[in-house]
């Protein structure tokens, strides 16, 4: 794996801000928890935090395929594990249906392993269906979870058709990862009447404090505020309605956006102290503190390694 990493390492190109599109970067660290130089960085723009240097096209789509399964340890979840992402699940399932009523014609990007789903399910929802690329997730969903049927790895583009018009959209822990998460909003507000729902979670980096390195992941292309998602939600076509955050739950710094379809709110790019920004997530992170820095990084990765 550690060979691996390497060859991927010098596979990685430079990337631009995924909110913006500009290629202004005030470096925050350099490498990322699997040590790769990926440069966290501010974008000089619009203040979003992203990887100027990561995955892009085919490097992106044999990362998720292959090692990314491995340092997730996709196929070999403990029982412990799996028990939390189903209550995490259920929770979530318990707050949306408290915000928007019942959960019906539902459409789950990046579904993971189900458990979202199932409970949507449970709930009686009569519409759901979930997309997942990853074949080990998608295919616990199906086999464990028998959501065969309403789970598939296509692709998202503006061709691919729906079985049903979903009401509500759901990206928990997704958006960060996306090569382009603007067309993937684009597309949903498309999808969505203007009565829908869209809702979003994702890491919220005013926290780096309690995230850490841990959270600066190759995979991770963009690191939102409630500030900087809500710029790239408006330029979509959103406006968000609702937002949580939670400081422990679901996730360390979580932050669940509700956003609805139509007259979107001010997208403007206000003026932005980058280095500012740098310096303060720099000294959050403490990215060579014992306990939770690149030492215990580097400790991480020498058990994933090994397999212990």
């Amino acid at each position: 794996m550690l060979a691996d990493l390497w060859r991927l390492n010098r596979r990685l190109k430079r990337l631009r801000c995924p909110v913006c599109n500009a290629d202004e970067p005030a470096e925050i660290l350099r490498r990322d928890r699997y040590l790769l130089d990926v440069r966290l960085s501010v974008c000089r723009t619009c203040g979003t935090t992203y990887l100027a240097r990561g995955l892009a096209g085919e490097t992106a789509s044999a990362f998720y395929g292959g090692i990314y399964q491995r340092l997730m340890r996709t196929a070999d979840a403990s029982p412990a594990l799996i028990g939390a992402q189903r209550l995490a699940a259920g929770y979530r399932a318990h707050v949306l249906r408290y915000v928007i009523g019942p959960l019906d014609e539902v459409l789950d990007i990046g579904t993971g392993l189900g458990f979202f789903l199932d409970a949507c399910r449970q709930s009686g929802s009569r519409s759901y269906h979930g997309i997942e690329p990853g074949p080990v997730q998608r295919h616990f969903a199906e086999d464990e979870l028998g959501l065969g049927g309403h789970v598939d790895g296509d692709g998202l583009d503006a061709a691919r058709a729906l079985s049903f018009r979903p009401r509500i959209v759901t990206l928990f822990h997704v958006l960060e990862h996306l090569e382009d998460p603007g067309s993937v909003l684009a597309l949903a507000a498309g999808w969505l009447p203007p009565d829908g729902w869209l809702v979003i979670e994702v890491p919220d980096v005013s926290e780096w404090a309690g995230l850490g390195l841990q959270h600066v992941h190759v995979s991770h292309r963009s690191y939102f505020t409630p500030e900087t998602l809500g710029i790239l939600l408006a330029r979509h076509g959103f406006a968000i309605h609702r937002q949580d955050r939670e400081e422990h739950g679901i996730h360390p710094g979580n932050l669940r956006i509700f956003a609805r379809p139509g007259a979107a709110g001010d997208d403007r790019i206000p003026g932005v102290d980058a280095e500012a920004l740098a310096a303060e997530s720099r000294r959050r992170i403490e990215a060579f503190d014992v306990r939770k820095g690149y030492p215990r990084a580097a400790f991480r990765l020498l058990r994933l390694a090994t397999g212990r």
